[in-house]
């Protein structure tokens, strides 16, 4: 039995909280991008309960896939282009399947603000999972050592990349 929930490319466009979805190949990192329209969560976002901002009306969100690195990293913009957070779904590896990108999310993530400050999101679901033995030993290594791995690099200032820390939106909305 497992809990792993996956995430894939493309379902923000499917999503009614989210609208102008757009997707772009830039080399060979998906960028994903859509506009909140209102206070409901993607499941993915759940982790985010204690930021309702971050879904409010008009707030943009990009997601960054880095199918080389296997990472997700989503920006967040407010509905004035100004940047408010990274929210890192810790995943496995990331797939390439019949046009889409997908990764198994283990229920742990990174929010890092915007000075550099890293909270893990997720332990305690991550913790009872364990316990009780619904995600698999192979998936907890992973999610372990992806943690480390995530932290580590974000300490050393070499996480989010720079690609997506200089990334930014225009706003279509008046200051």
């Amino acid at each position: 039995m497992s809990s792993l929930i996956r995430i894939e490319s493309g379902e923000w466009q499917h999503d009614p909280a989210l609208g102008d979805y757009r997707a772009e190949w830039l080399t060979d990192v998906l960028v994903e991008r859509a506009t909140c329209l209102g206070a409901a969560r993607p499941q993915t976002h759940a982790l985010l309960a204690d930021h309702p901002a971050l879904c409010a009306d008009g707030v943009v969100w990009a997601r960054f896939w880095f199918r080389r690195e296997s990472w997700l990293v989503d920006k967040f913009f407010s509905s004035q282009g100004h940047t408010l957070g990274f929210y890192v779904p810790v995943c496995g590896s990331v797939e390439y399947h019949a046009g889409h990108l997908r990764a198994n999310w283990y229920g742990l993530a990174l929010w890092i603000g915007e000075q550099g400050f890293v909270t893990v999101l997720g332990e305690a679901e991550f913790d009872h999972a364990r316990l009780v033995g619904t995600i698999a030993p192979v998936a907890l290594e992973q999610a372990e050592v992806r943690i480390r791995e995530l932290t580590t690099l974000t300490a050393q200032r070499r996480f989010p990349p720079a690609f997506v820390r200089n990334f930014s939106i225009v706003s279509t909305s008046e200051p």
